[in-house]
């Protein structure tokens, strides 16, 4: 019965040419379309695992770029802070210098200054001493000439007691210079 009623319904139920054509190409090609669909679906699935698949690696490849990436910037980082720490410890380093040194300068000027007052102090004080002992040198020498000019002037000696005091004389002024 469930034939007839099949038959009876498909009887009952108009063809269309539309029908008629979707039920020849499923007798004539329906294990090769449901094979078709299975391979397509098959496909479809292997695709999108293999895509999920590449997207997980790429993923995981771009995390450890990354990690990498930001490793080498923290080591570039320290080492900019390394450096720029170094440069920051010559700088005031060489400024220490600097200022002892304009230290050590200003006290040398200073020290300086005050030796070349000492220094002139003790040539005037030497100069003054030289000076008075030439002067008093000097009167002794006038006072013994004015002596001996006396002396000779009053007794008349003769050229040779003349002489003889002049040599005297030389000789006392060569040794009183020495």
């Amino acid at each position: 019965m469930s034939n007839k009623n099949k038959n009876d319904k498909a009887a009952q139920e108009p063809i269309t040419p539309l029908g008629e054509l979707d039920q020849l190409r499923q007798i004539v090609f329906g294990d090769a379309q449901q094979q078709l669909i299975t391979q397509l679906t098959t496909l479809r699935s292997d695709m999108e695992h293999a895509i999920n698949e590449q997207e997980r690696k790429f993923t995981i490849r771009l995390e450890k770029i990354q990690r990498d990436i930001s490793q080498q910037l923290d080591n570039i980082e320290k080492q900019i802070n390394f450096v720029d720490k170094r440069h920051d410890d010559n700088e005031e380093s060489m400024q220490k210098e600097h200022t002892n040194l304009v230290s050590e300068f200003e006290m040398f000027t200073v020290a300086t200054q005050q030796d070349f007052k000492d220094i002139e102090q003790a040539l005037n004080s030497e100069s003054a001493l030289l000076s008075n002992g030439f002067n008093e040198q000097l009167e002794q020498l006038k006072n013994h000439l004015d002596a001996v000019s006396n002396e000779l002037s009053s007794s008349k000696a003769d050229r040779k007691t003349l002489a003889k005091l002049l040599a005297t004389m030389a000789t006392n002024l060569e040794d009183d210079q020495l």
